[in-house]
């Protein structure tokens, strides 16, 4: 760290030359300065230090030279501030501008040529702007006042039906489906909306086609396109293209439910329903021995479910299938006589083959199997940890929910 340098201690007499020595740059500095206001305040400043110093060397001389050049000086000053302030006066339009044209001329506190009529003049012009500005004032807020008035009416047109239904045939023109179903959706029930709505999901769902996304063109018909124009013979196309390519254990949205592919062969795929549903219907009832092809649970979802749950054009691709059911692994039990079936349940050897991927969390519930159980009145079934529960289940139970599957045709 530098260390601080001490201070020089001068004698009276250098501290007088010093002094002096100020005071000549100070004059000779004024001279020199652009600014009429530095000048006049170097001039006085010399003067003063050179009264101080008497009569040493030539101070005397040097204070009335200082005297005798400020006059000049304090005119120069005086000159300038004026051209200011009639420069300001010039220029002015406003009230605040004629003030500051005002203050210019006030700085010259002694009368100075003819300042007081200036300072009048610009009082005067003053007042007049200022009632200019009031009116423009009041005609300014009487125009916000209207212009708010209308802003907020259009505001409240643009949360109407009209507005947004216009709004949407817009988006539609410019071929933005997606957010002009946006909009529709908040005029409900106005004009054509609804119409406008499906015409938009379907739009959406051909848009996602041609560019491939079947699952997605797929998931948009059936969500919110119902049986509209195509609709359902396109959603049949699209679902076979997305069979085409699925995996066992994709889920595939078909018909109204959503499933899991579970075995793929040569031009078909078989599919089980993703949840276990539960129907209140008992798998058989009467007395007589458990046989799939004769339960009231194949006859409701070969006459009922599978009506409700596709359209006719996917009716056509589920395959009817001949279902022969196996007697039980374990017990040995008859599985009964044949059926050519389009819904049925998968038996026990399937179950076991697809349990990896049909165990879907959170959906834990005992489904179905056609395979028979240990006694001619019972049938085997899936627990909810997913194990093939030969021993079986007497068939007039509701408890047991069900699994349908079926083979549909990609060809």
């Amino acid at each position: 760290m530098a260390k601080k340098k001490k201070k020089e201690i001068l004698t009276p007499e250098q501290q007088t030359e010093a002094d002096y020595q100020k005071a000549v740059r100070r004059m000779e500095g004024a001279a020199k300065m652009m600014q009429p206001k530095d000048k006049v305040h170097m001039y006085k400043e010399a003067t003063r230090m050179f009264e101080a110093l008497s009569d040493y060397k030539d101070s005397r001389e040097r204070k009335k030279e200082c005297k005798k050049r400020l006059p000049g000086a304090r005119e120069e000053y005086r000159q300038e501030i004026y051209q200011t302030g009639q420069k300001l006066k010039e220029k002015a339009h406003s009230s605040a501008e004629y003030e500051e044209a005002i203050k210019q001329f006030q700085i010259l506190k002694q009368d100075y040529k003819d300042t007081p009529q200036l300072i009048a003049w610009c009082r005067e012009q003053k007042a007049k702007a200022l009632k200019r500005e009031h009116a423009k004032s009041v005609r300014i807020r009487v125009l916000l006042i209207a212009g708010i008035a209308a802003a907020v009416a259009f505001v409240l047109y643009l949360r109407t039906p009209d507005a947004y239904y216009q709004e949407g045939k817009i988006l539609m023109s410019l071929g933005d489906y997606e957010r002009a179903n946006t909009v529709f959706a908040k005029s409900k029930n106005y004009k054509d909306t609804d119409k406008r709505v499906l015409e938009c999901g379907y739009q959406r769902a051909v848009m996602f086609a041609e560019k491939g996304d079947y699952p997605m063109a797929v998931k948009i018909l059936y969500n919110k396109v119902g049986d509209y124009k195509d609709a359902l013979r396109k959603k049949a196309w699209y679902e076979k293209k997305v069979l085409e390519k699925a995996k066992a254990g994709d889920e595939v949205i078909f018909g109204r439910e959503r499933w899991l592919v579970a075995q793929i062969e040569q031009g078909k795929r078989l599919l089980v329903k993703k949840k276990p549903m539960d129907v209140d219907l008992a798998y058989q009832s009467g007395e007589s021995d458990f046989s799939w092809a004769k339960s009231d649970l194949r006859n409701w979802l070969e006459q009922e479910y599978f009506q409700q749950c596709f359209s006719a054009v996917e009716q056509e691709m589920v395959l009817q299938t001949r279902i022969e059911t196996e007697p039980n692994s374990l017990y040995g039990t008859n599985g009964g006589e044949a059926s050519n079936d389009h819904m049925f349940l998968l038996d026990e050897s399937q179950a076991k083959q697809c349990r990896g991927f049909l165990k879907v969390s959170g959906n834990q519930r005992e489904w179905w199997l056609r395979t028979p159980g240990k006694e001619a009145d019972s049938a085997a079934f899936v627990s909810a940890k997913g194990a093939v529960m030969r021993c079986g289940y007497t068939v007039d139970s509701k408890d047991i929910s069900v699994r349908p599957a079926i083979w549909v045709s990609v060809l």
